[in-house]
């Protein structure tokens, strides 16, 4: 369960971060209060801290299958984010990797 949960927290921590970074090309709000987007990041650092911390947990305290986690979950919702927002398509190697991350995340969760 703490595996779920934090593996939902970090989608949240990442789509967070991706408006953060990327939310000034897509409403000027963004761009005008970019300095109150500073103060936003600290929650989101603490849920960051967390979600890893229960990863962590579930895979008995090793530190690996966290970064290849997060780098995958990263991966996708960026690609997600940048498809829905900027309508950024989708080519066969940006598919393939995307396939491959899913395979990782997939192999991370049930090859213990």
């Amino acid at each position: 369960m703490n595996l779920l949960i934090g593996i939902s927290l970090l989608i949240c921590v990442y789509v967070a971060g991706w408006y953060q970074l990327h939310g000034q090309f897509i409403n000027l709000g963004f761009k005008k209060y970019e300095y109150l987007l500073i103060f936003l990041s600290v929650p989101n650092t603490y849920v960051s801290i967390r979600a890893i911390k229960m990863i962590c947990d579930h895979f008995e305290g090793a530190v690996w299958p966290n970064r290849i986690l997060t780098f995958c979950i990263g991966l996708i919702m960026f690609t997600i984010l940048s498809y829905y927002h900027f309508n950024e398509q989708l080519g066969l190697k940006t598919l393939t990797l995307i396939g491959l991350a899913g395979l990782i995340v997939t192999l991370q969760i049930v090859w213990k």
